[in-house]
């Protein structure tokens, strides 16, 4: 069953439409009927949404309209529960995207005005339509959905059946990955540290942590002598909250190092959960040494894995900072030629086999590439399909027993179509 959501250009549209047409009953469902405006209706929301042109016409959207109301018929028969508010709420919801595509307020009310609707009658509409959709769909989770299964048997039967006729995997290859991120040396950490305690020394001699701030901060709140307001637990990163904490107002904590470098924090005041804190930091990154020497270590890394001298595998659980493909000894995938990472791609293809590409860089990662092994064209593995094939299966199965499942209900009430 197709749940079309009604849209507001649908609902304006075809209230003209409506307007015009010579209206007649085409069906009676229980104590339901059904006009012709609303097959017309129908028509245009399954057009609006894209149906195939084919697939439009009245009698599947008559036949969509009596399935709907024999469904609504017996939600209401077993009283399914459903929260109003909440059921307003997501209306509101939906109604508030509609206005949003409009270029003002007035332009959304020009086209109510427009239509004789207004703001509450529209909402309306949202509301009995998104109800409908909801008990709907209960009553297809009841009924059928939860009575599809499909089991691995089924599975391995249909793929065997069929295997020589899906698609073909592509030339794939085995590919892998040494992720190795730019860091600070210990050197550039001791001379950092050692800046920080300089300025921790005039603090000690009575400098005016404010002004020191402005004055040697690597923070933008430099520009506020460090103050960065009022905060509570969980809002800045564990070291520095653990830190700011632990201190009364008016005291300045040691130099305490976080991923962004080293802190040197002083509490203004306390209230309830919070602290209001000024802080000097220094930003601990790496210097272009540190980046010579990661780029001159990754390139032996390529040459002990391009001479034959180490493996693969040995190499990217020693360099790589990646730890998921490290611990898979640097597999990244077996990927196709699309499926390579588009900024390497090129020199990834461009690289003969077996052998590591050039250090590449990127925003202070430095990366080495290899195609591994080389996988001709050939079916698809059922691991490889099991997913999709159990999507098909299972989509299969459900569009078998609701179709059962409608049929009954439809001849178990009372449903007339009036010819022309």
């Amino acid at each position: 069953m197709k749940k079309i959501l009604l849209t507001l250009l649908a609902a304006v549209l075809m209230l003209s439409l409506s307007a015009e047409l010579v209206d007649r009953i085409v069906a009676k469902v229980g104590p339901d009927i059904v006009l012709l405006s609303d097959v017309y209706k129908l028509m245009f929301q399954m057009q609006t949404a894209g149906y195939p042109a084919e697939s439009i016409n009245e009698e599947a959207a008559l036949r969509q309209i009596v399935e709907q109301k024999v469904i609504l018929q017996k939600a209401e028969s077993m009283d399914l529960k459903i929260d109003n508010k909440q059921l307003e709420k997501y209306a509101k919801k939906e109604l508030e995207k509609t206005k949003e595509k409009y270029p003002s307020e007035q332009a959304f009310a020009a086209d109510l005005a427009r239509e004789n609707l207004t703001e509450t009658e529209l909402l309306d509409l949202y509301i009995t339509q998104i109800k409908e959709s909801y008990l709907s769909q209960q009553l297809i989770d009841i009924y059928v959905k939860t009575k599809v299964k499909v089991t691995e048997e089924e599975m391995l039967s249909f793929y065997e059946t069929s295997k020589d006729s899906l698609a073909v995997k592509p030339v794939t290859w085995k590919t892998g990955a040494i992720i190795h991120e730019i860091k600070p040396s210990k050197a550039s950490e001791e001379a950092k540290l050692a800046e920080m305690k300089a300025i921790q020394d005039r603090l000690n001699q009575g400098a005016d942590f404010a002004s020191l701030a402005m004055e040697v901060s690597d923070c933008p709140s430099k520009e506020r002598g460090g103050d960065l307001g009022f905060f509570s637990r969980g809002m800045m990163v564990k070291p520095f909250e653990e830190a700011a904490f632990a201190l009364n107002a008016g005291q300045v904590s040691p130099i305490v190092q976080t991923e962004f470098g080293y802190h040197l924090i002083k509490v203004e005041e306390k209230r309830d959960n919070e602290v209001r804190a000024r802080h000097i930091l220094k930003i601990l990154s790496p210097t272009r040494q540190d980046s010579l020497d990661a780029f001159q270590l990754m390139e032996g890394v390529r040459e002990r894995f391009n001479s034959g001298e180490e493996s693969f595998a040995n190499l990217a659980t020693l360099y790589s900072d990646e730890k998921e493909s490290a611990a898979n000894g640097g597999i990244i995938g077996e990927l196709a030629r699309d499926e390579f990472p588009e900024l390497y791609a090129p020199q990834i293809i461009a690289t003969e086999v077996g052998k590591m590409t050039p250090v590449l860089e990127n925003e202070g990662v430095l990366l080495l590439f290899v195609r591994l092994e080389e996988m001709p064209t050939r079916v698809f593995g059922y691991d490889e399909v099991k997913p999709v094939l159990e999507n098909y299966l299972m989509q299969e199965k459900f569009n078998t027993a609701y179709n059962e499942w409608i049929s009954d209900l439809i001849s178990k009430s009372f449903v007339r179509i009036i010819p022309r």
